[in-house]
Parts: structure tokens; C-alpha cells; sequence
């Protein structure tokens, strides 16, 4: 669903996360395709529900997007007949608002998700013989509910993971999983 205003839009997700959180605001700026740099982050409007990603590559004609925490590129290219907006700022959750970096910063910070992604891929493959111990986990009881259907579990004052609207289960960081399980839906709250 496309936002009501295309000056700025909820996200959603997973791809860029660790640049943004499920449930921030971003505020988007009109650019020409020509300004468009390597590491810039935009909004693409081509399909629905509309996507955030990164550009990683760029010519003249075409631009390709991915996102940090993806492991291949979008199939589809940016073109500049593609409808599109720069992210400029995002506005977090307690408020706080923040500058969006780009171009060469940006790709620096691209580089850095792709690495961790590669290293939870590696540490998923190590923990996997451990998965019949899931039982043994701590329940994370504590739960919010935000405006956008996300729903995030905590264990006392410990974020644990957030469920997407999409259904998604995300957790915080790799090593919660071990520790702490969500309720299934199930056992969800109504």
C-alpha cells in the first residue's frame, strides 16, 4: 500500500534493518535520477507495497538496489520512468529524528550489514544441531503492539523480537534466539 503522502513513508521489514526499524517514519525527497549516488537510499513505487533499499550500483541509465540485509540484488532495475524518492531522514520510534546517510558513508554501512548477515548465516548453520533444545528457552511474556500491526516481545526491559504485520518473526540480535522464545500465535494475546 503506497503511503498517503510521498513525503514520507512507514517502514516495514527486514532488508534494511539495522539502518531502520520496523515502525519508523522516513521522509522522503524529490531527486533527479542523475543526483543518485552509490550508498543513497530510496523508495521505490514500482510495485505495491513499495520497497526502501539501497543503491549499489549506477550508471547513466540504470541503478541497482538492494537491500543491506539481502543476500542478492532487486530483479528489477531503477530506471529513471521508475517512480522513486531519496530518504533523507527517519523519525525513530521514541521520536528521535535522524540524518540518512548516503553515498560513499552509505556504502560503507552497506558493506558493514553484509558482513554481519554473512556471519548469522554462518553462526544459523553452526547453532542448528542445538534447534531440539528450543523448548529450554525463556518465554519473552512482555509484549507492545504498535500502529502499523508490528508486535514486539521483550523479557522484562530486554527487546527479544518483533512479529512484522506481513507475520515475520525478527529477532533482535542472533544470540536471542538461543535464550528467549516468542509465543507462537496460538498463544498470543488477544
Amino acid at each position: 500500500m503506497p503511503p498517503e503522502t510521498t513525503n514520507e513513508a512507514l517502514y516495514t521489514g527486514n532488508s534494511m534493518r539495522g539502518m531502520f526499524v520496523p515502525g519508523e517514519t522516513l521522509f522522503l525527497a524529490e531527486t533527479p535520477f542523475e543526483t543518485l549516488q552509490k550508498g543513497d537510499i530510496v523508495a521505490i513505487f514500482s510495485r505495491t507495497p513499495y520497497y526502501v533499499h539501497r543503491v549499489v550500483e549506477k550508471n547513466t541509465d540504470r541503478a541497482v538496489t538492494m537491500g543491506d540485509n539481502n543476500a542478492r540484488p532487486d530483479t528489477l532495475p531503477l530506471t529513471p520512468d521508475i517512480r522513486f524518492r531519496l530518504v533523507v531522514l527517519a523519525r525513530g520510534l521514541d521520536g528521535t529524528v535522524r540524518q540518512v546517510t548516503g553515498g560513499e558513508a552509505g556504502m560503507m554501512r552497506f558493506r558493514v550489514q553484509q558482513r554481519k548477515r554473512k556471519r548469522r548465516g554462518f553462526a544459523m548453520l553452526l547453532l542448528a544441531p542445538f534447534r531440539p533444545l528450543k523448548s529450554l528457552r525463556i518465554p519473552a511474556r512482555r509484549e507492545t503492539r504498535f500502529r502499523d500491526g508490528t508486535v514486539q516481545w521483550s523479557f522484562g526491559r530486554i527487546p527479544v523480537a518483533a512479529r512484522t504485520p506481513e507475520g515475520k518473526t525478527v529477532y533482535q540480535h542472533w544470540s536471542k534466539r538461543l535464550f528467549f522464545r516468542i509465543p507462537g500465535p496460538a498463544e498470543q494475546k488477544d
